[in-house]
């Protein structure tokens, strides 16, 4: 019979599993918006670029104007991107928090904690997601320096390619990238990164701290938390160093950790038995892999992890390593609440 420590620890990342689901969900939603902004952004470069014909340092006044008054636009408008971006990440953000602090008093519930949780208010749930820094800064931060760090990349080209002679053809390629390289090796990829990390930090951050909100209004039945990591290649040392450790309410570690973070504080009860170590679904013996454990459990859970082609490969002995957590599943949060209700 498990105990109520292994009920919360396994519902709690089988969520997780599918948490890593609904963040792409929402990192599509946004990686969507830059995409489909970039080709108004190519056209505007390129359309002033052609009325630029001077290079190097030979531009007369008027193109030097010219030129001012293009980085200018490009300012305007790619901040107005990130706006909309930040708005986009705000709103979802808002309804998640909900969710979230409701799912975590529905798991302690249904694994039979004996008590009666008080839900977090509104507005300590809306406080998360306007009030409350990850990694050092508030989301519309976040948002604002990811503007501001792409702009100044694209100026960057831009000057350095008419400094340098170079084409209104070969300044697009910079800033753009390639059809060869899939359009991955420009400037603009970079924006494309920066944004996944942020969205995907903000996700945990949301979903760590209504946790905590649910933890501290319940402060009379949660005393302790259980530090769970990924156990994973990707892993970081620092999540590793700390799974499996149990802290006083209060005296936790701050999460996320780092950028794309994926570990989680759960709640403990020490009048509870004890079960084995905590793995990534769950608690097995402390000699157990992730492998091994994930080849334990059900075809339909292993094709959630893995993707149905990648879990045969997995069955039929392909190490792990090669391509956990890369199937490119994506939730909303509709969908989210569908798989777990």
């Amino acid at each position: 019979m498990p105990t109520v420590n292994e009920r919360i620890l396994e519902a709690q990342i089988k969520h997780s599993v599918y948490l890593e689901r609904y963040k792409g969900g929402v990192l599509k939603k946004i990686i969507g918006l830059l995409n489909d902004t970039e080709a108004d952004l190519i056209e505007l470069i390129a359309a002033r670029l052609a009325s630029i014909e001077g290079r190097a340092f030979n531009l007369s006044p008027a193109e030097t104007k010219r030129l001012e008054k293009l980085l200018e636009d490009i300012r305007k408008k790619r901040e107005d991107v990130y706006s909309v971006i930040e708005k986009t990440i705000s709103g979802e953000m808002n309804d998640f928090s909900q969710y979230e602090a409701d799912f975590q008093i529905r798991l302690a519930e249904t694994a039979g904690v004996q008590a009666s949780f008080t839900m977090p208010s509104n507005a300590q749930l809306k406080a998360i997601v306007t009030s409350q820094p990850f990694r050092g800064r508030l989301l519309k931060d976040w948002a604002k320096g990811l503007a501001q760090e792409e702009l100044q990349r694209v100026q960057d080209a831009i000057r350095i390619g008419i400094t340098e002679g170079q084409t209104t053809d070969q300044i697009i390629r910079r800033i753009r990238g390639t059809k060869k390289a899939k359009y991955q090796d420009g400037i603009l990829e970079i924006s494309r990164r920066d944004a996944e990390a942020v969205t995907r930090t903000a996700v945990s951050h949301v979903a760590n701290r209504a946790r905590q909100e649910v933890y501290n209004a319940n402060a009379d039945i949660v005393k302790k938390l259980q530090y769970v990591a990924t156990l994973d290649s990707r892993t970081t040392l620092i999540c590793a160093s700390r799974d499996g450790k149990v802290y006083d309410l209060g005296k936790e570690p701050a999460l996320p950790a780092h950028f794309r973070c994926r570990s989680v504080l759960v709640a403990y009860f020490e009048n509870d038995e004890v079960g084995d170590r905590a793995s990534v679904f769950g608690p097995v013996p402390a000699s157990t892999t992730f492998s091994e454990f994930l080849k334990k459990q059900s075809i339909d859970f292993q094709e959630e992890v893995l993707g149905v082609e990648r879990a045969k490969r997995f069955r039929s002995g392909e190490a792990l390593e090669k391509f956990v957590d890369k199937t490119g599943r994506t939730y909303t949060l509709k969908e989210l609440k569908a798989r777990e209700t």
